[in-house]
């Protein structure tokens, strides 16, 4: 069962890992340019950001890895 539950916390904690590195990977770089130019007044410029889904998987068993690895460490 402890194993079982490990893997179910490490893929929830993949996805939730994958979710965050592609909100900080595209929403960041679009977004801070346009904040910034509103707080400094001047004209906001275009902005682009791209994601590979190379970096995508490694944050995903980043994620697995570490959430598996705490539970099982949290039920023994």
């Amino acid at each position: 069962m402890t194993y079982l539950k490990s893997a179910v916390v490490g893929i929830v904690a993949a996805v939730a890992a994958s979710v965050i590195w592609i909100l900080i990977g595209l929403v960041l770089p679009i977004a801070a340019p346009f904040l910034i130019s509103r707080m400094i007044g001047t004209d906001g410029g275009g902005a682009g950001a791209v994601v590979g889904s190379g970096s995508i998987v490694v944050a995903g068993l980043v994620g697995f890895i570490v959430g598996c690895s705490w539970q099982f460490r949290r039920g023994r």
